[in-house]
């Protein structure tokens, strides 16, 4: 007997799996059910992993030896940083750069800057998204002003509200784009995830910031996710 295919996550109110289960729907040709783990049952389940703190991503980060900026998760460490600037990061669990403030490391003092991270501040040439999905790049994206934004623009936090937005045209990514992305991936003991990382021109060199468990899913990046799931051998043996 076939196994019909669903969605596993510990948040079934998810607007980006709610997407793709309409998305995988549409394509498989009967309803893809959302349902947590335990209730996976008699399919085959397609798995969004929890996410994981900022603190906890930065150490697997290191232990794995991929690229990414230092860190302490004390405000006197975070003086010996190398950078002459330090983001304070007052959420470890947040997204669109909320929580975070750049403050110059000569100012940084415990009263007023109390947090459990600080990362050093790298240049940064570029931006992308990369999307991994069973450990391969499925789909690539970058940040970029947003024409015609008239807010005023902080250039080192690179979010919706400083004006940027993610594009997929004439993209040149760097060379070791893919490869830092994926290693950020599997270095969570994962396979899947959105990677934000920075390009820094000086150094010619990528590193990670973050990786999504549950990604925004809309447009082109929706369609790649479903085909690269569909495509997944696991998946088409069972459909």
């Amino acid at each position: 007997m076939t196994k019909k295919l669903c969605i596993s996550s510990h948040n079934l109110k998810s607007k980006a799996l709610k997407a793709l289960q309409q998305e995988l729907s549409s394509q498989v040709g009967y309803y893809v059910y959302r349902v947590k783990p335990d209730r996976v049952c008699n399919r085959v389940a397609v798995h969004f992993d929890k996410g994981l703190d900022k603190i906890t991503q930065y150490e697997k980060f290191n232990s794995q030896a991929v690229p990414c900026p230092a860190f302490a998760t004390d405000c006197n460490s975070a003086k010996d940083l190398s950078s002459d600037l330090v983001l304070v990061r007052r959420l470890i669990k947040s997204s669109e750069g909320r929580g975070i403030s750049v403050v110059e490391k000569s100012l940084l003092n415990e009263e007023e800057h109390r947090a459990p991270l600080y990362t050093e501040y790298i240049k940064k040439k570029k931006e992308f998204r990369v999307h991994v999905y069973n450990n391969k790049v499925i789909d690539v994206q970058e940040k970029r002003k947003r024409v015609g934004f008239e807010g005023e623009r902080n250039t080192k936090i690179r979010n919706t509200a400083n004006g940027y937005v993610f594009c997929r045209d004439n993209l040149n990514p760097p060379d070791d784009l893919f490869s830092c992305a994926i290693r950020a991936v599997q270095s969570l003991g994962r396979s899947q995830g959105a990677v934000d990382v920075i390009y820094n021109e000086r150094q010619n060199k990528c590193f990670a910031l973050e990786v999504n468990a549950r990604p925004g899913l809309q447009g082109q990046t929706l369609v790649n996710w479903s085909k690269a799931i569909l495509e997944n051998p696991e998946i088409r043996k069972s459909n």
